[in-house]
């Protein structure tokens, strides 16, 4: 996978097989994710040099048209990202806790890129839609400070409209973290 990622989740699924379609047939870009998402949405995910990128997601917004619920561009995303959305860590005892509930995909996406990129933070969790109304969650531990860093600047980074919101669990009860997943 390169650098750079784009996103774009869309309101129609028919429409997100097409847009992704013409994508693949007109940009250099690879595809991380180009499927349907709960509540009947799509979500495209590529990535490549930022250049492509680029050319990717602008080309996907004209096509997507009306149906863009969210999208976005990461010139260079860190790697834990994309670890933890295959694979949750699940959550430490003992560090702060750090959730963000977005009300679409690219804003948890670019939320968790940021914080691991403000903040020294771990991030442990990235859900995206499944059974959730499309919303998103993103959730990372680390000293309860580091963690209201990330928060602060999450709040400054997503728009208000996306950003459903944030809370700082500052010592989490054990059970509820045995309960987490």
């Amino acid at each position: 996978m390169g650098n750079a990622v784009g996103l774009l989740e869309l309101a129609g699924i028919a429409s997100g097989y097409q847009v992704a379609d013409e994508v693949g047939k007109h940009a250099t870009v690879d595809f991380w994710l180009a499927d349907t998402i709960c509540p009947g949405r799509f979500l495209m995910i590529v990535s490549g040099d930022t250049a492509s990128v680029t050319v990717a997601m602008e080309m996907a917004e004209v096509l997507g048209k009306d149906e863009v619920l969210s999208q976005g561009i990461l010139a260079n995303i860190d790697a834990s990202v994309f670890q933890v959305l295959t694979s949750p860590k699940g959550l430490p005892e003992g560090r702060a806790v750090g959730i963000v509930e977005t009300l679409a995909i690219t804003p948890a996406i670019l939320a968790a890129d940021g914080a691991v990129k403000t903040a020294q933070v771990e991030l442990v969790e990235l859900r995206i839609a499944g059974g959730m109304g499309g919303k998103a969650l993103v959730c990372f531990a680390g000293a309860v400070d580091a963690v209201q860093a990330a928060l602060a600047h999450i709040e400054h980074l997503i728009e208000p409209a996306a950003l459903a919101n944030t809370v700082l669990l500052a010592s989490p009860h054990p059970d509820l973290l045995a309960h987490w997943q």
